[in-house]
């Protein structure tokens, strides 16, 4: 079994978890860190996400009222993104935001390396300011499917508009990129190391990814050999604030080789 990493002290909140996310070296600076502006803006996603639930609209950032930086992000960083409403005016919702990395796959750690608050304005379908709800709209999200109880949510994001195909669907190739990176979250646990993708026994799409639409990527590993781990990921799609549903949209297996400092196939047993 794979250990649980350390979580710090300041490690810890009870926001609920808005997106998980995985850097790559495309959102790098000069320096090697991740682009404070990449966080900026994982940050305003993540935040308007528990605005529009409390709005029960669409709504757009007005402020960003604090944001600080703690500890630099790198590749290969776990980055969790946790939002929950802190203040409700007429038409604006503040809301807190606390960012997290779990990194280190030889001996994981969790800490906090970001904290902000921002306020958004709630906006109708004419894009015009709207007076939001004294009480918040009734929890009322139709679950069309059972979320597994048996896998963790290693990543969670929302697609944008630059991950879209001719047709107005998200690519598929998006999708198959996110699956590689969610399985390999719990077999760099497990390997305490990196690894690399060997085979992918199955995958079937059941059903198209919107833009807007929340994904929530869930596995677990389901086989641990000599130097490959085999993991099991199911994909899921929350849609539509005003009346949400959640869908699933994707399932798969993958297998993972770990991998030495060298980048070699690692020859001890891993389980």
């Amino acid at each position: 079994m794979s250990d649980a990493p350390h979580v710090s002290s300041d490690a810890l909140t009870s926001k609920p978890l808005a997106l998980r996310v995985m850097p790559m070296p495309a959102d790098l600076n000069p320096a090697g860190d991740v682009f404070g502006g990449w966080i900026m803006a994982m940050v305003d996603v993540a935040g308007a996400m528990p605005a529009i639930r409390r709005a029960g609209s669409r709504v757009v950032t007005v402020a960003v009222n604090s944001f600080v930086f703690k500890q630099p992000v790198g590749v290969g960083d776990i980055v969790s993104f946790h939002a929950e409403v802190a203040a409700v005016g007429k038409s604006s919702v503040t809301v807190d935001v606390e960012v997290f990395a779990e990194r280190n796959p030889k001996a994981p750690e969790v800490v906090k390396v970001t904290e902000a608050r921002l306020t958004y304005v709630a906006v109708g379908e004419d894009g015009s300011k709207r007076t939001i709800p004294a009480e918040a709209p009734a929890g009322h999200a139709a679950v069309a499917c059972q979320l597994p109880t048996d896998k963790e949510v290693v990543l969670q994001v929302m697609p944008m508009p630059a991950a879209l195909n001719p047709s107005g669907d998200v690519f598929g190739g998006w999708i198959l990129s996110m699956v590689d990176v969610a399985p390999a979250v719990p077999a760099m646990r497990q390997a305490k190391s990196k690894v690399a993708t060997v085979s992918v026994d199955s995958f079937v799409f059941k059903q198209p990814v919107s833009v807007g639409d929340l994904v929530s990527f869930h596995a677990a590993i389901v086989e641990v050999g000599h130097t490959c781990v085999t993991v099991d990921v199911e994909v899921f799609a929350q849609r539509n604030p005003a009346h949400p549903e959640v869908v699933k949209v994707t399932e798969a297996r993958l297998r993972f080789v770990a991998l030495d400092e060298f980048h070699a196939r690692q020859h001890h047993h891993l389980g």
